[in-house]
């Protein structure tokens, strides 16, 4: 199992590395372009309706208070040490999303689909965040003793609704794939990394 991650961790964080030098630092486009002549041809206005439903469950105004909502909860339950862990992890990654906006100031499509969204657009915030986000909640479900077969089933459900947020952005055009793309490994990055640094917190305590 151990291994699996390690290599997921390489290959995620491979990912992201080549996203940012091959696609942002060089402006190499034509992946984004081949990726937006494609949602292209799905786009109505209903779907632009449906996607402007989902892609609210990826912003600040949803996810600010679901973590304050899944802290109070874990609180409720006296699982003291995890509710700081969420807490731990929501704001850095908030902290980490703003150093790297600011740090490659990649400026959004020209052309989207929904008005008044600013900011950077490299990587995702939506991505980033709501896979970070479900990740966790992902994660808590695991720690419970519900049978495995929930367990999967609440893990794909999740993965899939996170998937539907990230390319929500794509799909309005006020993210390049290759920022939602970046969101998503960036994600997997440091959920292992906070992840492991949590679990070895905890075994070094239990000691």
């Amino acid at each position: 199992m151990a291994v699996i991650a390690i290599i997921l961790f390489l290959i995620t964080f491979a990912v992201f590395a080549t996203i940012t030098d091959e696609i942002v630092l060089e402006h190499e486009g034509g992946f984004d372009a081949a990726i937006f002549k494609a949602v292209s041809t799905i786009q109505s206005p209903a779907a632009t309706s449906f996607f402007e439903i989902v892609t609210f469950f990826g912003s600040s105004a949803f996810l600010f208070p679901a973590y304050i909502i899944l802290i109070l909860i874990l609180l409720i339950k006296k699982s003291w040490t995890l509710a700081i862990d969420v807490l731990v992890v929501g704001l850095t990654t908030t902290a980490i999303l703003d150093i790297l906006k600011n740090t490659f100031r990649r400026v959004r499509p020209l052309d989207p689909l929904i008005k008044n969204v600013t900011g950077f657009s490299y990587p995702s915030g939506h991505s980033f965040s709501s896979y970070t986000f479900f990740g966790l909640i992902i994660f808590l479900i695991w720690q419970t003793k519900i049978q495995a077969a929930w367990k999967i089933t609440a893990t794909i459900l999740l993965f899939i609704f996170a998937t539907a947020i990230a390319f929500s952005r794509v799909y309005l055009r006020v993210h390049f794939p290759s920022d939602v793309i970046a969101g998503l490994c960036l994600s997997v990055v440091w959920l292992m990394i906070s992840l492991w640094l949590l679990q070895k917190r905890k075994r070094h305590f239990a000691k």
